[in-house]
């Protein structure tokens, strides 16, 4: 093919050639690039109402009625031809006649039933769940973001992770990452917290710590050093918010002690009444739990999620002049049981 020779025409043949690379591009099949976010689990967000809990009934201890004694007969008759020393026979007054039998299979009955009742949660936790949240400095500058994922697994051990940082231009300035991991076995009385961990990483350096549940010697050990008791009711500051649901809500305050890795504080905690919360997926039915404090004690207030399974939706902390220096609010819910 013969180059064109006048300038005209090679600037004609230039544009020619530009119009068809450009029709070329907008008529030739896009082509898909592989996805850069990992997707997320299947995991299905549930809208479940939840009936009123009530407090479980007193146990009706059932008196058996004395049986009358029968005339005492001759032991001699009812003894094997070996026979037994008069010494170590009953008296036949405490003879177990079937009319006191049939008393006593009721008692054990009716007290099992009502051992059955106090042992079983007061509300199933999902399978697996996850958590969105938006973290804010007082009560409305946001300065990071949260997620929190909970995971039973089929030999009923559990795994709570969260994780925060800063985020935005909050993070330009001071920079700060957050993981706390709590793991142990859910037991028919709720969360049993085997070990609890907590690394911090900010301007100041890197922070570790960690606490470990011996349930069998009734200690607690940190990894900073040292131990103490470990009493009942015991948990970390992850598992206890999943814990209150698991518990009856007869009685106030709900007493605990819970552990941040570094030493174990006693909490009594108040339930509120239900509440309306605005968050980003719009109001939300919860229950508040606040945690009792002097006037020159920090405070924690936690909001149970109604309709989705009493999961923490909210989170307050105040510090010692009772304002509120931080908060996490809800921002994505998805739960599944499979």
């Amino acid at each position: 093919m013969a180059l064109p020779k006048s300038p005209v025409a090679s600037i004609a043949l230039a544009i020619a050639l530009s119009v068809l690379i450009h029709l070329a591009l907008l008529f030739t099949p896009m082509i898909a690039l592989a996805p850069t976010e990992v997707p997320l689990p299947p995991l299905i967000a549930k809208l479940e109402p939840l009936p009123r809990i009530a407090p479980p009934k007193p146990k009706q201890k059932v008196t058996p009625k004395p049986a009358t004694p029968k005339p005492a007969e001759p032991i001699a008759e009812e003894l094997p031809a070996a026979g037994i020393p008069q010494a170590d026979m009953p008296e036949p007054a405490s003879a177990v006649t079937p009319a006191t039998s049939e008393v006593i299979a009721a008692t054990v009955t009716a007290e099992d039933a009502n051992q059955a009742e106090e042992t079983r949660p007061a509300h199933p936790l999902p399978k697996k769940a996850q958590l969105n949240y938006s973290v804010y400095k007082g009560s409305n500058f946001k300065v990071g973001e949260a997620r929190l994922r909970f995971q039973i697994a089929d030999d009923k051990s559990y795994s709570i992770e969260v994780g925060a940082n800063t985020t935005g231009i909050v993070s330009l300035f001071k920079k700060f990452d957050l993981v706390q991991t709590s793991t142990g076995l859910l037991t028919a009385q709720g969360l049993r917290s085997n070990e609890f961990s907590e690394t911090r990483l900010s301007g100041d350096g890197q922070e570790y710590r960690s606490a470990k549940f011996n349930w069998m010697e009734k200690t607690l050990s940190f990894s900073g050093g040292g131990s103490v008791a470990l009493p009942d009711r015991s948990q970390d500051i992850v598992s206890f918010m999943f814990q209150l649901s698991q518990i009856p809500w007869d009685s106030t305050p709900i007493i605990m002690n819970i552990s941040n890795g570094r030493k174990l504080e006693h909490y009594e905690i108040d339930i509120g009444a239900e509440e309306t919360i605005d968050t980003q997926m719009g109001k939300l039915r919860a229950i508040p739990f606040r945690k009792r404090h002097t006037p020159n004690e920090e405070g924690l207030d936690i909001w149970l999620a109604v309709e989705y399974r009493l999961l923490p939706v909210k989170i307050s902390k105040t510090d010692r002049n009772g304002n509120i220096d931080s908060q996490m609010l809800i921002s994505e819910i998805r739960v599944a049981d499979e």
